[in-house]
């Protein structure tokens, strides 16, 4: 089975340096959001976070994280209590979580697994990825990622284990290897993903659980979301449209504002996904819609996570935030003109980059 979490070079644990933590976490994707949760959880001072890393690792390190955070204030050379590195996802040698390594210590599990990594079903299985670090039955998997449906894979890969997910308001982003810039709150609000491996009062009982741990760690707000799909379905209704045509434009949402389009684009892709979510079973309300429509002033220079993919020549959300909810749409007869009009030009845009010459 084929991931990218491989052995690797880890800085050694500071485990038998401070006292004996609740949790032992591990987080996947320490980017903007991820640097930025890794912080959080480790403040709650009931976590041991282990952070993988790739590019970054050995400035990481060397150097630890310089963060500047509206939350957190300024951190210079922050580290996690362990970092490890992980090669490119085509690398074909497992970590056997579980069982010594070189690298690792015998019977190395963790209570939570955190994914903070894009989400890119076109190009690989993040499920089948991190399959090595998900003890069954023990394990809980959250999820702080854009998408729909990108549950589905873990409650069907892992049926014994928690699945919960959050949607994320952060204004968080990467300059360089290992500078981290926070320029808006961190506001969660995390629900678990009922399944029938899993009885509900234990995916219950462990999300709450999260959500306390995250909560003393600093947070501007981290809650319940009762009601996981209809948080989701709630996102999609902003970061469809505005994250989608700032990267398919190359525009700030304040231009996106100003040019007309949140008339005639923005506002009929909302109606889409109102569609779209009432026929999935959730009920998108008229005040909701108007809140996202008009929540970005006009002079917003706020860039969006795709835009900045895309200036940057990284791949782009594309199937998990528009291709995911136009195939629901079909399955459920809803049709998505507008949706599948961006969608398309989108694929493109992924087309050309990926083909550079």
């Amino acid at each position: 089975m084929a991931t990218f979490l491989s052995p690797g070079p880890t800085r050694p644990s500071t485990a038998t340096q401070e006292p004996e933590k609740e949790f032992n976490i591990c987080l996947v994707g320490s980017g903007g959001v991820g640097t930025i949760a890794a912080v959080v959880l480790e403040k709650s001072g009931r976590a041991r976070v282990t952070v993988v890393l790739r590019s970054s690792y050995e400035v990481v390190n060397e150097k630890g994280f310089d963060i500047e955070s509206v939350d957190h204030g300024d951190l210079m050379g922050w580290k996690p209590s362990r970092a490890t590195f992980a090669p490119r996802p085509t690398h074909p040698t497992p970590l056997p979580t579980g069982a010594a390594t070189p690298m690792e210590s015998p019977r190395e599990r963790y209570d939570f697994v955190v994914l903070c990594t894009k989400q890119l079903p076109d190009k690989y299985s993040l499920a089948t990825m991190v399959s090595p670090l998900i003890y069954p039955g023990l394990t809980s998997i959250v999820l702080i990622q854009n998408g729909i449906f990108i549950h589905v894979p873990f409650t069907t890969l892992f049926p014994s284990n928690v699945t919960m997910s959050a949607v994320s308001m952060i204004g968080s982003f990467t300059e360089g290897p290992n500078k981290i810039k926070q320029i808006g709150p961190d506001i969660l609000q995390i629900g678990a993903h009922y399944h029938p491996g899993v009885a509900d009062t234990v995916s219950a009982e462990r999300t709450q659980t999260f959500i306390d741990m995250y909560s003393s760690g600093g947070a501007k707000s981290c809650i319940l979301a009762p009601d996981m799909m209809l948080a989701r379905y709630a996102k999609l209704l902003w970061n469809a449209p505005y994250n989608c045509l700032c990267a398919l434009m190359q525009m700030t949402v304040g231009e996106i504002q100003r040019s007309g389009a949140r008339e005639k684009l923005v506002e009929p892709m909302m109606r889409e996904i109102v569609a779209l979510a009432k026929a999935d079973g959730t009920v998108l309300t008229e005040d909701l819609v108007q809140e996202m429509l008009w929540r970005s002033p006009e002079t917003s220079m706020y860039r969006p996570s795709m835009l900045l993919d895309r200036e940057q020549g990284r791949p782009i959300e594309i199937e998990v935030i528009l291709g995911d909810a136009i195939r629901k749409g079909k399955e459920l007869g809803v049709e998505a003109k507008v949706l599948e009009s961006v969608y398309e030009l989108l694929c493109l845009v992924r087309w050309r980059t990926e083909n550079l010459v």
